[in-house]
Order: C-alpha cells, then structure tokens, then sequence
C-alpha cells in the first residue's frame, strides 16, 4: 500500500547542471520506461558514480529518493538544498532497487533516459516539482583565441564515455567516443565540484577526444606536481574555461511520496 512521506519536499533547489546551447535531437517529454520494478534495497549497495546506460535494461541499486532526483534531473551533490521541513531519513537514507527496460532493443541515450526516469518518480513517488531561474556562479566552456582542436566522430553509436586512471595514476583519462560537447562540460562540472560547467562553445557536432585532468576531491589536501588542473586540461582541445555569472534553471522539489506497489 502506498505510504505518504508525512511532510511533503518543500522547494528543495535543485540546480541543473547544464544549459545546453547546442544540444542534439530532444528528448520525448513523454519517454516512459516498458516496465519498471521498483523494490525496498537489503541496504547492502550505496548508489556511486554517474548514471551510466550499457542496454535497455536500466539497474539501480540503493538509490535513494535523493539519489533517484540527481540522476533524472542531472544534479550533483552539492547542488542540493534540503529546507529544515524536510524528512531527511525518507530521503537521504531509505534505499530502493530499481529496475528499467527501456524501448527499443539498443543502448538509449543517456538523455531519454533522464525523462524515464523523472517521468517514473512522477508515477510511482508522485514526485512534483516547478522551475526557477536564479543567478549564481559558473565557468562557460568556449573556444579557445586559436579555435578549436576537435575531432568530428565517424561513430554512429550514441555517446560513450569510458573513465580510469591515467598512466601516471594520478590524473584521471577520460576518453569520449562520438559526444556532443555538454558531455564534456559535464564532466569537468564533476572534477571541479564546486560550480556547474555551461557549454558555450557553440560547437553542434558530435566527437572523439581525451581528457586528462584531476578531480578537484582527490587534489584537495594532497596536491601533486603531476596534478593536471581541469582549468588547464582542456587547453590541448582548443577550448578554455572561463568564470561567469549566469541564470540557471533551478527545479523546486514541492511533494514525494514512498512508491506505490508494482
């Protein structure tokens, strides 16, 4: 039986990390998953990481609720504003097992995934949200005084982003294969942590590049002269980074509920 949350998710700010300028065919706001299970975790895995999509099968394991509106509304952690109304437990700790099949029988896009998702936590937690638009501080990706030193893809499979260590096992080796340029922008909003990372390049393709840099977390006390700063990283691409203020669309969080039944 479906049990209401006892106090509702009062205007929790949720800061979108990306306003796309360039961004490839949208989404279906309607994209819903074929069939989706939705369980109690034994507790015994903690979501870590990025979303990823392998295949049409869509698995998360101990998801929060909190865990569930980072990964559909594309947030990170320290985007997150929780009110003092706000039952922390229900949220931030109570664990779900969910399990998606998305249409078709290829890898989806990271992005209709993203709307099955909402669209799933709209179903089954009658998640509501609104959006608001509020100044803060970010850094605008953009092309570089010399242009740009990017390599159009020949791939015809959506994005891919493979992420490991780089030869001196410090620095991380992130190597995209046939992704528009917010992606890169995502991920360097993920290795600077402290603000989001809004692609303003104006570049519309789709490409291959690497990029060696280190996450701000593990740099943080523990600097090292092999540190490659993520400001610097993207000098080789022919792109820049550049501190701004900017208006972003923030999602208030109005009510969520505990699932309802399967």
């Amino acid at each position: 039986m479906k049990s209401a949350i006892p106090r509702t998710l009062g205007r929790t700010a949720l800061i979108l990390a990306g306003l796309l300028t360039s961004a490839p065919a949208q989404p279906d706001a309607r994209a819903q998953f074929e069939v989706t299970s939705v369980r109690a975790s034994d507790g015994t895995v903690f979501r870590s990481g990025a979303l990823t999509v392998a295949d049409p099968l869509i698995r998360l394991r101990g998801y929060t609720i909190y865990g569930l509106i980072l990964d559909a509304y594309h947030v990170r952690d320290f985007q997150v504003g929780l009110s003092p109304d706000i039952p922390k437990d229900e949220v931030l700790d109570r664990q779900y097992d969910i399990v998606g099949r998305a249409p078709g029988a290829g890898r989806p896009r990271i992005e209709d995934v993203r709307v099955m998702l909402q669209n799933m936590l709209a179903d089954r937690f009658h998640l509501k949200v609104h959006h608001e638009m509020r100044e803060m501080q970010v850094y605008a990706l953009l092309v570089g005084r010399g242009g740009g030193k990017l390599k159009e893809t020949s791939a015809s499979e959506p994005c891919a982003i493979h992420t490991g260590l780089a030869a001196d096992g410090r620095n991380n080796e992130e190597v995209f294969s046939g992704c528009p340029i917010e992606r890169l922008a995502d991920r360097l909003g993920n290795m600077l942590g402290n603000r989001a990372v809004l692609d303003q390049t104006g570049l519309g393709g789709r490409y291959d590049l690497r990029l060696v840099a280190i996450p701000e977390y593990r740099a943080r006390g523990r600097s090292d002269p092999a540190d490659i700063d993520p400001l610097s990283a993207v000098g080789p691409l022919g792109l820049k980074l550049a501190p701004q203020k900017a208006q972003v669309d923030v999602i208030a969080v109005d009510h969520v509920e505990r699932p309802s039944e399967n």
